[in-house]
């Protein structure tokens, strides 16, 4: 298995592992959303969801498209993220 493949495996790992993070990775399958719509479609509180979507970003799954903005702020997933939003739904 080439090394980019294990990468992906690993990542996916890594977010079905967390019911947040998957959730926040299924949340974001149609288009980018704020902190808080993607608290509000998970339910989940905004400071957990604060957490996660920098831990996903850190991971190269998912990117803040205007990060200069305070208020606002757009997630959208990566090819990486995609990929692993592909494999939660087969």
């Amino acid at each position: 298995m080439s090394n980019e493949k294990k990468e992906r495996w690993m990542k996916y790992s890594y977010v079905i592992s967390s019911k947040v993070r998957k959730k926040i990775i299924l949340a974001l399958e149609k288009k980018p959303l704020t902190p808080t719509q993607i608290a509000e479609k998970t339910e989940m509180n905004l400071s957990q969801v604060s957490h996660n979507l920098t831990d996903l970003s850190d991971e190269e799954l998912i990117e803040c498209m205007n990060p200069d903005q305070k208020k606002g702020r757009l997630y959208t997933l990566l090819e990486d993220g995609e990929w692993v939003l592909e494999k939660i739904e087969e």
